[in-house]
């Protein structure tokens, strides 16, 4: 049955951060005004790492690589990691180091607004993932790059080889930092080796210089990637693999928070991915994750069973289009 749980693994490489939300703000405070909020709380985040807590929340085996510091913010991140049930044999302290951290506050009616310290994620080259923990037949997902600047792509060229031989899918999610001072492009000579390339309609066309979705998804594609999936928000997503393209629209949701909605739509992805689904089922599956991820305050907190993910789905229905 597809609810049961699958013995294959997944390994999520990439940024660890601590994510301190407040609850949606009536406004913004003026400057030196104290507002009041319902709840200030504390949650993993980070792409690499909200991906793989959302796929624990599916019932998925996971484990993360990455780094954190030996800080306060460190030992409260790594505890949750526990209480999570993830595989944390990949995660190195960093000693003396401060993890890295994001504020995220919204008010109602507004987007969110994001304070970021990258802390050691600023150092963290890759050097130190072991290939050993990449999983025989499983999932190896890299999350965050672009993001994490100092990122090795020749050790992650090495890592992407060894997840090959080892019959293990990659999947690359990344990041596009405003003003970071990286090169976007240098992620192209990584997409030979990726199966499924996850950017947003922005990312997109910085990548390719296109704003055409269908023309983004085929610059990806001859670019190496197998599949390019392009997430575009309220448009729902376009998605290639060089011969059949989907589009499919989004569910509506009460939603709280929508922090995470692309990473648990990553998750949703990765579930889908490992138990062989088609496209199109895995795409619907994956948007109904990154919608229900939504409902709550946190980048993951909304996205229920696996099993409640596929009641879901029996109750709501999603526009899709698939050509030819």
């Amino acid at each position: 049955m597809a609810g049961l749980k699958n013995p294959k693994q997944v390994l999520c490489v990439g940024d660890m951060v601590a994510d301190i939300f407040s609850s949606p703000l009536a406004r913004l405070p003026e400057p030196g005004e104290l507002v009041l909020c319902d709840r200030i709380a504390v949650f993993p985040g980070g792409n690499a790492l909200n991906t793989a807590i959302a796929l624990r929340r599916l019932g998925e085996n996971v484990a993360v690589a990455g780094s954190i510091g030996d800080d306060d913010l460190g030992r409260l991140l790594l505890s949750q990691m526990q209480t999570q049930g993830l595989d944390v044999r990949g995660v190195r302290r960093e000693p003396g180091g401060r993890t890295a951290s994001t504020f995220i506050l919204r008010a109602e009616g507004e987007d969110r607004r994001f304070i970021h310290s990258l802390g050691v994620a600023a150092d963290f080259s890759g050097e130190h993932v072991s290939p050993e923990l990449i999983p025989e037949n499983g999932i190896m997902l890299v999350g965050g790059y672009l993001k994490l600047g100092a990122w090795d792509d020749n050790v992650l060229a090495d890592l992407m080889r060894e997840a090959r031989r080892r019959n293990c899918k990659v999947v690359l999610n990344i990041c596009i930092a405003r003003d970071s001072g990286v090169d976007p492009q240098r992620c192209l000579l990584l997409l030979k080796h990726v199966d499924v390339f996850i950017p947003n309609e922005d990312e997109a066309r910085i990548l390719t210089g296109k704003t055409n979705p269908a023309l983004q998804a085929k610059a990806l594609n001859n670019a190496g990637a197998q599949i390019v999936v392009i997430t575009r928000g309220g448009e729902g997503l376009f998605a290639g693999d060089g011969h059949r393209i989907v589009e499919m629209g989004i569910f509506k949701v009460n939603v709280v928070d929508p922090s995470g909605c692309g990473d648990c739509f990553a998750a949703g992805l990765l579930a889908g991915l490992l138990r062989g689904w088609d496209t199109v089922r895995t795409l619907e599956f994956a948007s109904a994750v990154g919608a229900l991820g939504a409902t709550a305050l946190g980048c993951t907190d909304g996205v229920p069973s696996f099993t409640e993910v596929e009641h879901f789905l029996q109750e709501n229905r999603i526009k899709i289009s698939v050509n030819p």
